[in-house]
């Protein structure tokens, strides 16, 4: 049950026949309020008297289309009807609802339901005073009451319907392009046109260079989310490639092509096809379509692969697949000679490219998941064991492999396949996190990598999601070409209207069929609204959306009601002193909990403070951290399963991220590398405390790599005996098989300060966890100090590996 839309709330006094009448619209305003003539009253009523008929008249005009609400409506329609019939005219179809009868559903215990003893067990109030017998009986009295009352039982019934649903303001964040969220298309509707014109712009382009955009937006404000609609609305056409921020700067480049790789394998929405399997289908149908132009003449092959794609040329892949499986590799190994003709022809057969294009397209022409896995490894330039590469007929990649040199060849080859398809839209977001002073070295690579992909990659829209002092910082510290190139256009996301912001929270709202208006009053909105981000206004909105159905406190911040300005000093002071009175309450329901707890000889003083170990900042904020980190891993935990690129170079970056944050709470803390000459050892830190020193590596990598790095670090192990060492590796990366190879990894099980750590899915989601909830909080996705973070899981995860080692000593 929810508020009638269109409803008033009248009241009636007479007997048989109207003597007085008051309405009150849906917001509790006294909307009409009337006498009969020769009212026994005062003279003060005097203006407010009319005939009867007129009075009756005005009733119908107002009241037409309404759900009329009274309390003891049976009583009132009899009044109205007799007084219908004593001017002649006859009595309308009315549509009555009883607030009698729904208190007596909703507060059966009651031995009285009239309206005096409802107002006081509810403690409702009229201008701040209880109900008082001696006002009853006043038709506006009685009908402002009445309102209160109905609106309170809708509102519990409301709440008990609610309490089975989400929260639809709960998740007020787009994390990647790739979610679907509720988007009211109403909020940045030029801004998103702008950014598709640039598209044009670069398709019509006769050179097809690539151009950059900046948008640029405070936190909160929608940057993530207008990505998002570009996805939904572009994505079958245009391929969209999704970076966040890098963090290691030997390795941006190859940072950026491995989660450029993880783009094109997501699903495009509505369809059973990747990124990666348009792109290809596109671009190679336009190369077959061109068959004179590229090769000396068509083949029967090429003429039944002309003859599918005009059905469409994702036809590549439906017709295909259904073919005999030595139909299909025949037809595979021909496409992939096309694609490699293609290449040699108009660019150069030399360096990594043409193995990068030769991987697409093995990618492409197996449906086997497995199979696929193997491929994107392998585009990943992990080095597998060679058995799994036999199985899909591609070489290892040489040890001594230049990831950073590779990857921009294969960003290439990427950006000349689009030219044959729709340019890319290359998105980083993310990236205050490079602004800060321990990552200075981090943002000068980064603007290095910026400018070589514009150089080298063609037919691209580079976008850089910035907030507006990050990019003022970053025009400091780029070159001016880079500057130029990457600024080229720039997309401002301006606060949208009180108005815009209510349609959307509307829209999140439309899967409980109730609006804004049915579950929160009017100051309640005003406060919600009275935010400066959109997602601010989200967040609010979930608070208040708690208080509401769940009785949850709001947080201090939120109690105070958004006052018009036109308000007295009295009336703010009354508020701010009820508000306090409130949060008093609330203080001393949380302290009776407290002390109604068993084992109260456990308590103990921490950071001055009673009742237990507690960390040093409130409790709205670890509520909060609680909810965050219980959401986030909820979503990591769900992405487990879709296909993921691990790399050594990205856990260090991750591990260093978090080394970092620690420090805040963490002194003395430390770390460094160790090196071995000139030979190559597992990605690691030697993190040093003031007591001991450990070092931590990661190896995803397998065949030969594997060997020579794990050789190495047993080396090290026995040239420093007093360090600890943990080589990280996922249960998800292939088994070591090599006899070498195991024999190397028996050697570290068995040494003295070595140790394998085989992840878990529960040791991957809490690396991940804590370092999204870091990179949440540089972006003010999260708005909570880093202190206080870092406290807090110390303490709620002091059983976590990496913290296990950092707080206490080897012995």
């Amino acid at each position: 049950m929810k508020t009638k839309k269109n409803f008033i709330v009248i009241d009636t006094e007479g007997q048989p026949i109207l003597r007085e009448l008051a309405i009150v619209n849906d917001q509790g305003e006294l909307i009409y309020e009337a006498f009969v003539e020769n009212h026994p009253q005062s003279p003060k009523i005097a203006h407010l008297t009319k005939p009867l008929k007129v009075i009756l008249q005005e009733f119908l005009e107002i009241a037409q289309s309404q759900i009329i609400i009274c309390h003891y409506a049976q009583n009132d329609i009899e009044i109205l009807r007799n007084s219908f019939k004593a001017v002649g005219i006859s009595a309308p179809q009315l549509d009555f609802q009883c607030s009698f009868e729904l208190a007596q559903r909703y507060l059966p215990q009651l031995n009285s339901h009239s309206l005096e003893t409802l107002s006081k067990h509810l403690r409702l109030k009229l201008e701040g005073q209880f109900f008082i017998k001696d006002s009853a009986h006043r038709a506006k009295y009685d009908a402002s009451f009445t309102y209160q009352l109905y609106k309170h039982i809708v509102n519990e019934f409301l709440k008990k319907e609610l309490k089975t649903q989400p929260n639809p303001f709960g998740n007020s964040r787009v994390d990647t392009p790739f979610q679907d969220h509720p988007d009211f298309r109403g909020i940045f509707a030029e801004e998103c046109d702008r950014l598709k014109a640039i598209l044009g712009d670069i398709k019509l382009d006769f050179n097809h260079q690539t151009k950059g955009a900046i948008v640029i937006g405070e936190p909160g404000s929608g940057k993530t989310h207008l990505m998002m609609r570009l996805a939904k609305d572009l994505l079958t056409k245009n391929r969209l490639l999704f970076i966040r921020q890098p963090n290691n700067p030997d390795t941006v480049l190859f940072h950026t092509y491995s989660r450029i790789l993880e783009s094109l394998i997501q699903i495009v929405p509505n369809s059973i096809h990747t990124q990666i399997e348009y792109l290809l289908a596109n671009s190679f149908s336009e190369i077959i379509k061109s068959t004179d132009n590229y090769f000396t003449s068509k083949t029967q092959k090429d003429e039944k692969i002309l003859q599918l794609i005009q059905g469409g040329n994702l036809k590549l892949f439906t017709d295909l697949s259904q073919a005999e499986t030595k139909t299909k590799r025949e037809f595979w190994q021909h496409i992939e000679k096309r694609a490699l003709e293609w290449w040699n022809n108009n660019f150069s057969a030399a360096g990594y490219a043409p193995k990068f294009l030769q991987g697409i397209v093995k990618f492409c022409g197996y449906t086997d998941f497995n199979r696929r896995q193997i491929i994107t490894q392998w585009l990943a330039m992990n080095n597998l064991p060679q058995e799994e590469l036999d199985r899909v007929g591609l070489p290892s990649w040489e040890d001594e492999l230049s990831r950073e040199e590779a990857s921009l060849e294969a960003l290439k080859v990427l950006g000349c396949l689009s030219l044959l398809d729709e340019p890319l839209i290359i998105v980083f977001d993310q990236l205050e996190g490079l602004g800060l002073k321990h990552n200075e070295r981090l943002l000068h690579c980064f603007g290095t990598a910026i400018k070589e992909i514009f150089t080298h990659v063609p037919n691209s829209l580079i976008i850089l999601n910035l907030f507006p002092d990050r990019w003022q910082q970053f025009k400091q510290v780029f070159d001016g070409s880079i500057i130029d190139r990457v600024s080229q256009s720039q997309v401002f996301l301006n606060r949208p209207s009180n108005q815009e912001l209510k349609q959307l929270l509307n829209l999140k709202l439309q899967g409980l069929d109730v609006t804004l208006d049915d579950l929160f009053e009017v100051d309640e909105i005003t406060a919600i609204l009275n935010h400066i981000s959109i997602r601010t206004v989200l967040n609010v909105a979930a608070d208040y959306y708690r208080y509401k159905v769940d009785g949850i406190p709001l947080p201090k911040h939120q109690l105070i009601p958004v006052l018009q300005t036109d308000e007295s000093d009295v009336e703010r002071r009354l508020k701010k002193l009820e508000i306090e009175l409130e949060q008093m309450k609330q203080g001393m329901t949380q302290i009776a909990k407290i002390f109604g707890e068993k084992n109260q000889q456990n308590l103990e003083i921490f950071n001055g403070e009673l009742f237990g170990f507690v960390p040093s900042f409130d409790s709205a904020a670890k509520r909060q951290l609680k909810n965050y980190l219980k959401a986030q891993r909820i979503c990591l935990e769900a992405n487990l399963s879709k296909p993921k690129i691990l790399t050594d170079s990205d856990d260090l970056g991750k591990l260093i991220t978090i080394l970092e944050s620690l420090m805040l709470v963490i002194s003395p803390l430390s770390f460094d590398i160790l090196r071995l000459g000139k030979r190559v050892i597992p990605e690691h830190l030697i993190i040093q405390t003031q007591t001991h020193s450990f070092v931590v590596g990661f190896l995803h990598l397998g065949g030969a790599p594997f060997f020579h790095r794990m050789k190495n670090w047993n080396e090290l192990l026995v040239l420093k005996p007093n360090f600890k060492f943990i080589l990280c590796r996922d249960q998800s990366d292939y088994p070591i098989s090599g006899e070498k190879s195991l024999f190397e990894l028996e050697k570290l099980q068995h040494s003295k300060n070595g140790k394998l750590m085989l992840w878990n899915p529960d040791h991957r989601v809490l690396f991940e966890l804590f370092y999204q909830m870091i990179l949440d909080i540089q972006n003010y996705d999260l708005e909570i100090k880093f202190e206080e973070a870092m406290e807090f899981i110390l303490s709620e995860y002091q059983d976590y590996w990496l913290f296990q080692n950092i707080t206490r000593d080897l012995s």
